[in-house]
This record gives C-alpha cells, sequence and structure tokens, in this order.
C-alpha cells in the first residue's frame, strides 16, 4: 500500500493515504514524509486528519499551521482534526476556517464518517467561535454554503440547550434568504430551534410556508391561524395537528373552530393506496384531538362531534367529555337539542359495546350504567384491553356486578404476554375500587410482581395501593433497579411499604436522566414522595447546556424543551417555600 502514495494519479495518492492512516502507525513516518512533499490540495487534506489520528501531539504545529493554507480543504480539514484531536481552534484562525467552510466541499472529504461536514466543529466550537463561523458561511456566496450552514445549525441546536438563542440571528437571515433552497434548508434550523424559535415569529408569520406553521403550532403562538387557514382555504393538509408528532395543540382560535367544524362535514377522501392512506394519518382524529384539548371552548363544535361517533368514536367520545357538564348543560342554552342528542348517541353506543362512550357519559352526567353496561358487553365477550378497563375502574362501586365478568383474569399466575398482564393488573383494580375487597384478585398480582417487567410494577403499585405486598418488598426492589417500564411505580409501592424516599432517589434520577419513557413519570413520582434530596441533581439537569436525550417520538430540542419545563415544575414543588 505505501508505494501507492507515490502513484501519479493524485485520486489514487488520497485514497492511498487514507488507508494507510488506518492501517496503523507503522505508516506515520510515510505520511509525514508525503505531506511535507505534496503539492495537492485534495492529497494534503485527506493526510491532515490520517496524522492526527496516528500522532495527535506531535501532528499539532503542523494542524495550527495547516489553517492558514491557501487551499479551502486543507484549511477545514485541518479544522476538523483538530477538533477530532480534541483540541480548541486559535481564535486568529477563525474567520480563515469559516471562509473555508464556505469553500470547500465536505462531502469530499474521505473522512467525513457519520457526521459528514463541519458539524464537529461547530459542535465543539464555544458560541462565540461558533459565531464567528457561522457569520462567515452565511455570508457564502455559493447558496450550497448557505443550505450546509443551516443543517449545521440544526446539528447544533439538537445538541446544545442555549445555541439556538445565540444563532438566532444567523437562522433569521438564512430563513429570509433569496435563495428557496436556502430557506427550505433553514426550516430545519428553525424547527430543531425547540422554543427559542418564538423569537423568530414575526418571520415565521410573514413566511406563512409549512415548516413556518409548523413552528407556530408546536410554540402556541396565536399567529398559527391565518396561515393554518389559509393552507386550508387553497387545498393543502399540511401535518402540523398530528397528534403523534404534535401532543400539544395549538391555542384556541374562534375562526379555526368554525374552519374545524366545517372540515369535520367534509366526506372521508379516498386514498389511492395503503401508502397514501397512512402519509396522510387521520386529520379526522387529529382535529378533534384540537377539540378536545380546547375543552369548554369548543362547545359550539358539539353538532360536528357527535356526527363522527360512528366512525370515530375514540377520539370523538372524549372530545364530548373534556366539554364538560357545565359547558353543554349550563352555558350553552343556545344547543337546543344538541346536548340530549349527544348524551343519547354516547348513550346507544355504550349499550353497544363503546367502553369510551360509556366513560364520556360517566363525565357529563355522573351516571355509570352506560360505562358497566358497555363493559359488560365487552367483558362478555371474551375481550377487554387493560386501556378500556382502567376507564371502567372509574365506575367505582356501581362496576360490583361485573366482577363474576372480571374473575376469568385472576388466574393466581401470570399470562404470557406483557398486553395479558396489563389487562390482569386493570381488572384487578376494577374490582377493588368496585368492592374493597382484595381476595380475588390478591393472588394473581403477587405473581404478576414476581413475574416483574412492566406489569410487574403496576401489580406492586395496585398490591401495595390495597395495604398489601409488605413480604414481597425484595421483589419490588429488583423491579426499581432492573427494569425501566416498572421503576417509577416500584418506588411508589416501596415508598408505601415504609421505604424512605431518600433510598429512592437513585433510581429514579437514572430514570430521569435516560430519556427513557418513564422519564416523566420518574419526575412527577419524585414529587409524590417528597424527595427533596434529588432537588440538586435536578437542577443540574435542568441547568446543563447539553440536552437530555429523548426516546419519545418528535424532535429532540422539542422534547427537551418540554422536559425541562417538567424538570423546573418538579423543582419548584420539591423546594420549600419560605417567609410565609
Amino acid at each position: 500500500m505505501l508505494p501507492l502514495l507515490a502513484d501519479p494519479d493524485p485520486e489514487i495518492r488520497r485514497h492511498a493515504a487514507y488507508a494507510a492512516a488506518w492501517s496503523g502507525p507503522h505508516a506515520t513516518s510515510a505520511l509525514r514524509d508525503l505531506w511535507v512533499s505534496e503539492t495537492h490540495a485534495g492529497v494534503r487534506a485527506t493526510l491532515l486528519p490520517g496524522l492526527a489520528m496516528l500522532d495527535p501531539d506531535g501532528a499539532g504545529p503542523l494542524l495550527e499551521a495547516a489553517l492558514h493554507d491557501s487551499a479551502p480543504q486543507v484549511v477545514a480539514a485541518a479544522a476538523v482534526a483538530l477538533t477530532r484531536a480534541g483540541r480548541p481552534l486559535p481564535a486568529t484562525a477563525l474567520e480563515p476556517v469559516g471562509d473555508a467552510f464556505a469553500a470547500a466541499d465536505p462531502n469530499e472529504s474521505l473522512w467525513s464518517g457519520d457526521r459528514p461536514g463541519w458539524q464537529p466543529v461547530f459542535r465543539a466550537a464555544d458560541i462565540a467561535s461558533a459565531r464567528v463561523l457561522a457569520g462567515r458561511m452565511a455570508a457564502a456566496v455559493d447558496p450550497a454554503a448557505r443550505v450546509r450552514l443551516a443543517h449545521i445549525l440544526a446539528d447544533r441546536f439538537h445538541g446544545s440547550r442555549s445555541a439556538p438563542a445565540d444563532l438566532l440571528p444567523v437562522v433569521r437571515d438564512l430563513f429570509t434568504d433569496p435563495d428557496p433552497k436556502v430557506r427550505e434548508a433553514a426550516g430545519f434550523a428553525v424547527v430543531a430551534a425547540g422554543e427559542a424559535a418564538a423569537g423568530l415569529a414575526d418571520v415565521l408569520i410573514a413566511d406563512g410556508g409549512h415548516d413556518a406553521l409548523d413552528v407556530l403550532v408546536r410554540l402556541g403562538h396565536p399567529g398559527y391561524a391565518p396561515p393554518l387557514l389559509a393552507a386550508w382555504a387553497a387545498g393543502e393538509s399540511p401535518r402540523v395537528l398530528d397528534t403523534f408528532t404534535h401532543p400539544e395543540s395549538p391555542p384556541f382560535d374562534p375562526a379555526v373552530l368554525d374552519a374545524i367544524r366545517e372540515r369535520l362535514t367534509r366526506p372521508p377522501v379516498r386514498h389511492s393506496s395503503l401508502f397514501a392512506a397512512s402519509m396522510a394519518g387521520d386529520p379526522v382524529g387529529d382535529l378533534l384531538h384540537v377539540l378536545r384539548s380546547w375543552g369548554p371552548a369548543a362547545a359550539g363544535a358539539v353538532p360536528e362531534i357527535v356526527a363522527c361517533l360512528p366512525h370515530h368514536a375514540a377520539a370523538a367520545a372524549p372530545a364530548l367529555a373534556a366539554i364538560g357538564p357545565r359547558a353543554l348543560f349550563e352555558e350553552n342554552p343556545a344547543a337546543g337539542p344538541v346536548v340530549p342528542a349527544a348524551v343519547a348517541a354516547l348513550t346507544a353506543r355504550a349499550e353497544a359495546g363503546d367502553v369510551r362512550c360509556g366513560h364520556a357519559v360517566l363525565r357529563l352526567t355522573g351516571d355509570a350504567g352506560p360505562l358497566v353496561t358497555a363493559a359488560a358487553h365487552l367483558l362478555g365477550t371474551d375481550s377487554g384491553s387493560a386501556f378500556e378497563l382502567d376507564l371502567v375502574a372509574d365506575a367505582g362501586p356501581a362496576a360490583a356486578p361485573l366482577l363474576p365478568l372480571l374473575t376469568r383474569w385472576f388466574t393466581g399466575a401470570a399470562e404470557p404476554e406483557h398486553g395479558q398482564r396489563r389487562a390482569q393488573v386493570a381488572a384487578a383494580r376494577v374490582a377493588w375500587r368496585a368492592t374493597g375487597d382484595t381476595g380475588p384478585f390478591l393472588p394473581t398480582l403477587r405473581a404478576l410482581v414476581r413475574a416483574g417487567f412492566g406489569p410487574g410494577g403496576l401489580a406492586a403499585d395496585l398490591l401495595t395501593e390495597t395495604g398489601e405486598g409488605a413480604d414481597l418488598t425484595h421483589e419490588i426492589r429488583r423491579l426499581l433497579h432492573s427494569d425501566g417500564y416498572a421503576r417509577s411505580r416500584a418506588a411508589r409501592a416501596l415508598h408505601r411499604l415504609g421505604v424512605p424516599a431518600e433510598e429512592l432517589v437513585p433510581a429514579l434520577l437514572t430514570a430521569v436522566a435516560s430519556g427513557h419513557r418513564d422519564a416523566h413519570d420518574a419526575l412527577t413520582t419524585l414529587v409524590t414522595i417528597r424527595a427533596v434530596t434529588a432537588v440538586p441533581a435536578l437542577t443540574a439537569m435542568a441547568d446543563r447546556d447539553e440536552r437530555l436525550p429523548a426516546s419519545t417520538p418528535g424532535d429532540l430540542s422539542w422534547n427537551d424543551d418540554l422536559f425541562r419545563r417538567h424538570l423546573r415544575t418538579t423543582i419548584v414543588a420539591l423546594t420549600p417555600v419560605t417567609g410565609r
């Protein structure tokens, strides 16, 4: 391989230099000799990362000198190599490096790896250095450089909480760039900015595109309404209300309410293929989710929601329940026969076995009868999910007649599948709230705790709620330390059994820091058990600049911003208020 370093073809020399660097330290002297004699910029740019990898300390002076090379590829390669060697860029080299990043194509480098381009340098640079580098790239004549900058900024925003606010002026310039490809790329940076994008609300409203609308909805900014209505009027269907990626709905707007009511009356769209249908999502369900989030303010849409019950009961019933009895019965006299019709429609579906509709009747009228009837129908068909059974538990003592139908879940053993185990716990909860008697289900809960995993945590939580489980402390401690899905519930169970909160804090903090789906529940549990000793660690997580990992759907920055708000509220809840 080493003889190829002298090949007359620079492309051969470039690839030989890359391969030789990976072959081991024995190639170091040959690569250094080639650096002295080589004149081709592409080969020189390939040599630098290899030398930095093989001899980080010895290559330092060489790399710093290369920062002022006349070839942009060499300067850019030197900057990346220095960063990967853990060395900061000298202040005097920032402008030349920024100009080199603007002029060179990162995709030409053989060293791009899994994070191509100049992202490693921007991630490692302090904010003042990043501003200089970004400013030079933003001034590039070539739009491709500005497109790369937008993606680089998005990458930095996903790693740093403070970066969006510090670099927002650059994003503003990119988002209003005359080149459409730059503006499109800038949309990624705006989304990645998270809640800091509120500082760009004016340009987002003026832009009115789908990316801008997406961010306005995420921000809960009232300016989302005009661009959303304009998009709908133009026959477009931006996926900005998708409940999967946008769990927080936009704020109430009367014009949007009127538009949603009109859209709910339209016939369903027929798609040409299953793929097209999957890409379209569930627009009706998304609109009903928005109405549900608006609660009483959505009372005017009751007729349209009722009309959705036959085909979208799972979303329509909770939307009606969220409007609430006061808005329906006391504050909406103009609704006339609509209110009794809504309750009648829900009741009819409940009598046919729709538990969600029965639960909505309970919330609206206080009558548990339709919910119990729905549950009896469901359980009589040998079915019933944990979610549905949890709704049935809200019937309380009215669900006592269901006990004979629930006993099939109380086998004294854990079912083989986790979904079935969760249903066993939910059935036990219905029985407990209905009768207060643990006899029928106690052996099953104990078996579920011993079986472990997520359902074991659910079982431990309910078991200790009934006052039982002290003899299973060892098994519950195992759940606390071995299963992320069970950790928070195991902590609550152990606290009920007398374990001090401070003993449970380390395991719960592990859940918080991991970004696991249990992280939010872990924060809630810390408040429930009054774990005041967790405050210093929570404060450190909230104040750190590096974003926390997230395993939930959606953009990392928005998930982290939401989680940091939960951290702050948890800290406030656990911090004693003095001076009163």
